[in-house]
């Protein structure tokens, strides 16, 4: 098998994005919520239309080429609004249809096979992405070497001065004590000499 030039990779590429665009806004109008619920409404009122012509009958048929004639132009005018109606409830609720599109994307993404070509074009970039990632890989580790001695004596200055101040506490807590015990002694003695006196 030969190797296809660049060009007609390009242009399945470009197909491709072409069919999967596509795709992705038939299945984003059929996804719209409005739409969804207009299409819920519908089936109901048909329903609900089925229910009342078995029970009381169907309406007089309208003569054959006047419907035919008013459906075509119904038809018609719902093919040259779609577009402004797109437009209007894209704009009207854009965080939806950009989830809906962006499901929708990832949704058809997953079940279509990536092409030959993608596939060239994914190695090809892993290949170059290769010695980039290993160079990222070495100054990482280089840095991190380089760092560590710079970490342990930031660590080791903490230490002690950690120590320093828990010595500082201690001892302050100690001259505290001592001062505690010799004001309680001499306050017990003022109550014995009080209580003798009297």
């Amino acid at each position: 098998m030969s190797n296809p030039n660049p060009n007609e990779i390009r242009r399945e590429i470009d197909q491709t994005r072409a069919e999967l665009g596509r795709d992705v806004d038939a299945l984003a109008e059929k996804m719209d919520p409005n739409k969804v619920v207009d299409r819920q409404t519908e089936k109901v009122r048909n329903k609900w239309t089925d229910i009342k012509e078995t029970v009381m009958g169907s309406a007089d048929d309208h003569d054959g080429p006047g419907a035919i004639q008013q459906a075509g132009d119904k038809a018609s005018q719902m093919a040259d609004q779609a577009p402004e109606t797109i437009k209007r409830r894209t704009r009207g609720n854009p965080l939806a249809a950009g989830l809906v599109a962006l499901g929708a994307g990832w949704l058809i993404g997953s079940l279509i096979p990536a092409s030959r070509a993608e596939q060239d074009a994914a190695s090809t970039v892993k290949d170059k992405a290769q010695p980039a990632m290993e160079e990222a890989k070495s100054a990482a580790q280089e840095m991190g070497e380089n760092l560590k001695p710079q970490a342990q004596e930031a660590a080791d200055s903490l230490k002690g001065s950690a120590q320093d101040s828990m010595d500082r506490v201690k001892d302050e807590g100690q001259h505290r004590a001592q001062d505690l015990q010799e004001e309680s002694q001499q306050a017990a003695q003022r109550v014995k000499d009080t209580a003798q006196d009297s």
